[in-house]
């Protein structure tokens, strides 16, 4: 009998595991930050060998998905449950923006440090957070995986800040999955404005309507 989180007896809920592997996010938060990865600019290699390297460590074998030219533009690692069942995509970049002008940071921006419970780097929030978040909920999964049917992907793209999108289109494009019963994107919400968030802010301007000329 699940409780009224979902949890099964002995299991902890979702909010207690968050807690648990909070630590653990963090750190790996950092040792992706630490290692530079600028769309266009900075090798893919290390990044994506330290994130292969920590989804090996927890049971999590992964493949890289090739873009045109043969390089690699992604990883994806799939979580398979006890039977057949919907497929969900765990997807988020880990290239980054630039940096701009390394002399406005406050902190060195690939210096993973935290202060006043602040992590700071380039990609720290678009969106290395994000794919560390959805490997440690793709490890959990795994250890539960005679529980539940279906399955997960983590797909973590290097070609996102390039515009181009290479990882996502590898994955769903050449050749396409059987099926994806749904998407989600490991980047900071559209609530509200997210200190340190890479992206684009859309606003609508009414136009003003023109006055009333009367006559007579």
């Amino acid at each position: 009998m699940r409780g009224d989180d979902g949890s099964m007896p002995g299991d902890p809920g979702p909010l207690q595991a968050a807690r648990e592997d909070h630590d653990a996010v963090v750190k790996l938060v950092q040792d992706l930050v630490r290692i530079p990865s600028r769309s266009g600019i900075d090798p893919y290699g290390p990044v994506l060998d330290c994130m292969a390297s920590w989804l090996a460590g927890h049971g999590l074998p992964c493949r890289r998905l090739a873009g045109p030219g043969g390089t690699t533009v992604a990883l994806a690692s799939e979580v398979t449950g006890n039977g057949p069942g919907p497929r969900y995509v765990l997807d988020a970049c880990l290239d980054t923006a630039p940096f701009g002008d390394e002399n406005a940071w406050t902190c060195p921006p690939t210096s993973g440090q935290i202060t006043g419970g602040w992590l700071h780097g380039r990609g720290s929030a678009d969106s290395k957070a994000g794919a560390a978040i959805f490997a440690h909920v793709a490890a959990r999964l795994q250890r539960t995986a005679a529980r539940w049917s279906g399955s997960v992907v983590l797909l973590f793209d290097v070609d996102e800040h390039t515009g181009a999108f290479g990882g996502a289109k590898a994955y769903f494009e050449d050749p396409p999955p059987s099926r994806v019963d749904g998407v989600m994107i490991g980047y900071p919400g559209l609530d509200h404005i997210v200190t340190g968030g890479c992206g684009v802010f859309r606003a609508r301007q009414r136009q003003p309507s023109a006055p009333v000329k009367s006559q007579g």
